[in-house]
């Protein structure tokens, strides 16, 4: 379950979010997408095509000119110099919606990263020095509220959209407790400096959480207080090394 200050959408929040297309201005669509065929930014892959292209034209040209005979040469050299024609205007279409797409990508990341330090996820589980915390426990919180080893190992377990899980370590001291809910009710985590980043690939996102991480917990009224720490941020697609997965790239 995941809460936000910002419009839901199913999926909004988790790591591997896929890189939109800039959205397209008015009466551009079925020219960019007719010329480029894109419905993601592939472009790489796209530059590839265009190469094809024109080695298709200068085949097509190449064939009339020389090598087909009667009433069929005509026919390749014009298909020819309209498929290199085509392959011009792809070109330059292409080029403008790259530079379009660099222009976009900052911007799309950081409304991105916003909604995603709004974003408020369920607890599956704390494990602290491999003992399992029960979050809905006023007596667990008060315990943990009280401890001072700021350096104890965390394994903290959370679910965001949809239908999915992610495992993140810490230190005690990275962990912000918040004594907010009713006693019963399941624990919330927040990232307050969360990010988003880019794959190498450019069509999907890693997220780094960071710290602090705040935790709204059960507690009964004028028990505890918040605690905070500070901490490294996840290096994206680094593994713990007891084999759990940390946050990151995909």
């Amino acid at each position: 379950m995941v809460t936000s200050g910002a419009p839901f959408e199913p999926g909004l929040l988790r790591p591997d979010l896929p890189i939109p297309l800039p959205p397209p201005s008015w009466g551009s669509v079925a020219v960019s997408r007719g010329l480029t065929m894109l419905r993601e930014p592939a472009f790489a892959r796209a530059h590839r095509v265009t190469l094809w292209l024109v080695t298709a034209a200068v085949a097509l040209v190449a064939l009339g000119q020389f090598v087909v005979v009667g009433a069929f040469r005509e026919s390749f050299t014009v298909g020819g110099v309209v498929l290199a024609v085509y392959t011009a205007f792809r070109a330059m279409v292409l080029v403008a919606g790259e530079r379009r797409q660099y222009a976009f990508e900052p911007v799309w990341l950081a409304e991105r990263s916003e909604l995603l330090r709004e974003g408020v996820f369920e607890v599956m589980r704390l494990t602290v020095d491999g003992r399992i915390r029960d979050l809905t426990n006023p007596g667990d919180v008060r315990e943990l509220l009280r401890r001072s080893d700021d350096d104890a190992r965390v394994r903290l377990d959370f679910v965001y959209p949809v239908a999915g899980w992610e495992r993140v370590y810490r230190r005690l001291g990275d962990l912000e407790f918040r004594p907010a809910l009713r006693p019963g009710a399941s624990a919330q985590v927040r990232f307050p400096q969360a990010r988003y980043g880019l794959q190498p690939s450019g069509r999907r996102t890693y997220w780094l959480l960071g710290t602090p991480v705040v935790i709204s917990v059960a507690a009964q009224a004028g028990h505890g207080a918040a605690r905070a720490g500070t901490g490294s941020t996840d290096r994206p697609g680094a593994a713990h090394p007891d084999g759990g997965r940390r946050p990151g790239r995909s």
